[in-house]
C-alpha cells in the first residue's frame, strides 16, 4: 500500500551525543549566602504550535519541576518528523512523536527510543455530521473521507481504522485536504473528516454542530504520542533524561488534579491564547478536560503516568508490516523503555 511519509530519513546516521550546557542560576543557602547553581540547558522539540494540549510541559516548568531535577528546559516547536530528526542527530535532547514514528525511524537506522508515552490511546477519530448516520466503521463505505494527506496520524489511523474492521481504500473515497477538516466538513466538501478527539469535535459542537464520532482506538490499541529521546543520551545521560520524565510526570499529575490552576499558569507559554477572548479561553480548557483522559489507563494507574504498554507496540508493528508501511521487523524491545516511569 502506498505510504508517503516526510519521515524519508538519509544522511542522518551521523549521531552526536547530546550534550548538556549549563546555565547559572542564582540559589540561596540556608546561611544566606548566594550560590551558584548549574542548571543543564536542554530543549524539547514539540510537534505542534504552543498549545493548551502541552499543559503538563508547561506546569512543570512555571512550577519549578525541571528546575529542581537540574534543568532549564527550552520549548522549540517544530513538525513531528523534524522532531523525530532533530533528536537523532541529537541537536535536541527531547521531542515528541507517535510509536509509529518511532519504529519507522528504527527501520531507517535511527536509534530513537520513546521513554515515556502521554496518551494511553490514541486521540485519532473520524468524525461526520450527525443527520449522515455515520456510526461505525462499516458506515464509511462511499462516503468522502477527508484527512489531511497520505502522512501523519490521521493517515495511520485511517489505515488502522481500516484494517481492523476490514476495510480497503477502494471501499472509501479517500480526498487530501490539507489541515483544513473542520471547514471542509461544515461545507459539506467531505462527509467525514479526520481529526483529534480533544480538539476538532470539541470546536464544532461548541459552534452547535452535532456529530457522530468513530474512535480509532474502540478499533485498534495503536501506538500514540510519547517522549523520545537517543539511545546515546540514555546511555551517557541518564540521570538527565530520569529527571526530565520525572518533572513532565509531576506536570501531568497537577494537571489532572486541578485543570482550572494549570490552565491559568500554561497561559504564560500559549500568547495567543492569553490575549484570547473567553469563548476562545473557555474552548481551550474543554480542549484540555477532553485530553486529560488520554493520559491515563488502568496501566497508569498501576506502573505511573508515562508507562508504555508492550502489547499495544506488538499491535502496532504487526499492522504496519502487513500493509507493508514498515519495510522489516524493528525489535521493539529496544523501541521503547519504561525505566524512567515511578509507579504511583
Amino acid at each position: 500500500m502506498q505510504y508517503r511519509r516526510v519521515l524519508a530519513i538519509v544522511g542522518l546516521l551521523f549521531l552526536t551525543a547530546c550534550g548538556g550546557q549549563t546555565v547559572a542560576n542564582t540559589a540561596v543557602t540556608t546561611g544566606g549566602n548566594n550560590q551558584a547553581k548549574p542548571l543543564t540547558k536542554v530543549t524539547i522539540a514539540m510537534p505542534y504550535v504552543p498549545n493548551i494540549q502541552f499543559a503538563p510541559f508547561y506546569l512543570a516548568k512555571t512550577q519549578g519541576y525541571y528546575e529542581a531535577e537540574g534543568l532549564d528546559v527550552t520549548f522549540d516547536y517544530q513538525y513531528e518528523t523534524d522532531s523525530v530528526q532533530r533528536v537523532a542527530n541529537g541537536s535536541v535532547h527531547f521531542g515528541m512523536a507517535g510509536g509509529d514514528s518511532v519504529l519507522l525511524a528504527r527501520a531507517q537506522g535511527l536509534p530513537i527510543v520513546n521513554v515515556a508515552t502521554i496518551s494511553q490511546r490514541t486521540p485519532t477519530v473520524f468524525y461526520s455530521k450527525a443527520e449522515l448516520n455515520i456510526k461505525t466503521p462499516a458506515d464509511l463505505k462511499g462516503k468522502t473521507v477527508g484527512i489531511p494527506g497520505r502522512f501523519g496520524a490521521s493517515y495511520i489511523g485511517l489505515l488502522a481504522l481500516m484494517y481492523a474492521n476490514s476495510l480497503q481504500e477502494s471501499d472509501l473515497q479517500i480526498q487530501e485536504i490539507g489541515f483544513a477538516q473542520v471547514q471542509a466538513l461544515s461545507e459539506d466538501k467531505v462527509q467525514v473528516a479526520s481529526g483529534y478527539g480533544n480538539n476538532e469535535p470539541i470546536q464544532l459542537a461548541e459552534a452547535g454542530v452535532k456529530l457522530n464520532v468513530i474512535r480509532v482506538s474502540d478499533s485498534f490499541a495503536l501506538t500514540s504520542d510519547g517522549i523520545i529521546v537517543s539511545e546515546s543520551l540514555i546511555k551517557d545521560q541518564p540521570a538527565l533524561v530520569q529527571g526530565f520524565v520525572k518533572a513532565t510526570a509531576l506536570g501531568m499529575r497537577d494537571v489532572a488534579a486541578d485543570p482550572d490552576k494549570a490552565f491559568s499558569a500554561s497561559l504564560t507559554e500559549i500568547p495567543e491564547l492569553q490575549a484570547a477572548d473567553d469563548a476562545t479561553k473557555a474552548l481551550q480548557q474543554k480542549v484540555l478536560a477532553e485530553t486529560i483522559g488520554y493520559w491515563q489507563s488502568d496501566l497508569t494507574a498501576k506502573y505511573g503516568l508515562g508507562y508504555t504498554d508492550l502489547a499495544s507496540w506488538e499491535a502496532t508493528h504487526s499492522f504496519l508490516r502487513s500493509q507493508g508501511v514498515l519495510a522489516k521487523d524493528v525489535e521493539l524491545s529496544s523501541s521503547f523503555s519504561n525505566q524512567f516511569i515511578a509507579q504511583p
